[in-house]
């Protein structure tokens, strides 16, 4: 057997345990919600493979005292979305958007294996197709903060690989003098 091309040792580091999708709005329509002032639900198709998503973009208002709507409340998820579409937000007074601008656009939204309800699940931040490496590291560091809270950490390699790894570079020797 012969060998052609070089060995690359991987960092470990490769293994991932969320997609970066690039998706098509298909649908924006409001939703009803108990727990929100608005919530958003949003059908969507990944171009490449057809797969179909649906996410729902919750956001709650700041209000005055007649109950008009002044201001987006923390974390502004819906801002968000017309960010990343560069579209522009226009909420009424009782604090419907407009949705019907949304529809056609492009979206990059992160799909992550779940210990919830399903075996994937999507996060509720979206970001612009163009800055996908922006939307990956901010969810890296959302996951090292512990959230989302059904994320499945990728495992860490083999502890008994990087002490072989070590072994083989001479790094480590064992007490009885033998390099094994």
């Amino acid at each position: 057997m012969a060998i052609t091309g070089t060995q690359i040792k991987s960092s470990g580091n490769s293994i991932k345990n969320y997609f970066i999708n690039k998706v098509t709005i298909q649908e924006a329509e409001l939703a009803d919600s108990n727990y929100t002032d608005c919530s958003v639900r949003l059908a969507m198709t990944d171009e490449s493979n057809g797969y179909k998503y649906t996410l729902y973009i919750n956001q709650n208002f700041e209000k005055d005292n007649a109950g008009v709507v002044t201001g987006l409340k923390f974390p502004d998820d819906l801002n968000r979305l017309y960010l990343s579409t560069n579209t522009d937000m226009h909420v009424s007074d009782s604090g419907e958007p407009n949705l019907d601008v949304l529809v056609g656009k492009q979206i990059a939204i992160i799909n992550y294996v779940s210990n919830g309800k399903y075996k994937r699940n999507t996060w509720r931040c979206v970001g612009s197709v163009d800055k996908t490496n922006e939307l990956g590291k901010e969810f890296e560091t959302q996951a090292a903060k512990g959230y989302p809270k059904d994320f499945v950490k990728p495992e860490k390699p083999n502890s008994n690989l990087q002490y072989a790894e070590k072994l083989l570079a001479g790094e480590t020797k064992s007490d009885d003098g033998l390099p094994f």
